[in-house]
């Protein structure tokens, strides 16, 4: 069952008011940010000037969660707000908050980890759940953070998995990895006969993205938000 969509990967090659306009057609729609120290401006990265953009053009009708990448999710991880103060007012637009550790072993410290995700009141934390740092999530449900999981066994590659994974119990889970166009119609037909009545959200990246990986297209964002709007539930 199917409550969200998120699309991540928004960046310079598109116009806020384009983004917008998209966000009010499909109100289902959630909108993943990246967000690394060193790759603001880059491809898939915003500059910090478009997401002020974004604040400034009525960011309050949008859907939007921040993917921290590198540096920032080991900071994140060790306690340290690092990320929090580099957005400063940024921060404030973001109601979910995914950390992107992309199948690679990361160290953390628990308590001080839960202390400053536990002092970000109202906001929700998606941790990847890839075969490789469940200890992390583990810590973070034990301390009471609000959390999510996110399954992506290919690691942010955008290569479908063999086989979808069923809904952890009791925490919210979303679905990636491989998800295009031409197969998403099919492949969530295959993720809802293992979800069954689980609420869940899909996201994609890598595969809404033309001209050699520089543009976050729009029109293929909107095919797939045509072919997921008939299996979304409120």
């Amino acid at each position: 069952m199917i409550t969200k969509f998120t699309m991540t990967g928004a960046d310079n090659s598109i116009s806020i008011s384009d983004l917008n306009d998209m966000a009010y057609r499909f109100p289902f729609s959630e909108w993943g940010i990246l967000v690394s120290g060193k790759q603001y401006g880059n491809k898939r990265f915003p500059s910090k000037i478009w997401i002020e953009q974004l604040r400034n053009e009525g960011w309050e009708g949008l859907n939007l969660s921040c993917h921290l990448c590198g540096q920032f999710v080991r900071d994140i991880l060790m306690g340290h707000d690092a990320p929090i103060r580099d957005l400063g007012i940024l921060w404030d637009m973001f109601a979910r908050v995914q950390i992107n550790t992309h199948g690679i072993p990361h160290s953390f410290d628990a308590m001080k980890m839960v202390e400053l995700l536990k002092a970000q009141t109202g906001k929700e934390f998606i941790f990847q759940y890839d075969n490789c740092n469940a200890e992390i999530l583990e810590a973070a449900i034990n301390g009471g953070v609000k959390c999510s999981t996110l399954f992506d066994l290919s690691h942010g590659a955008g290569v479908l998995p063999t086989e979808w994974p069923r809904p952890l119990n009791n925490i919210s889970c979303g679905y990636a990895g491989g998800l295009s166009p031409d197969n998403l119609d099919s492949q969530i037909q295959l993720i809802e006969s293992k979800v069954g009545e689980t609420k869940i959200w899909i996201d994609m990246e890598t595969h809404v993205r033309s001209n050699n990986d520089v543009l976050f297209d729009l029109s293929k964002v909107e095919q797939c938000f045509n072919i997921a709007a008939k299996y979304i539930t409120a």
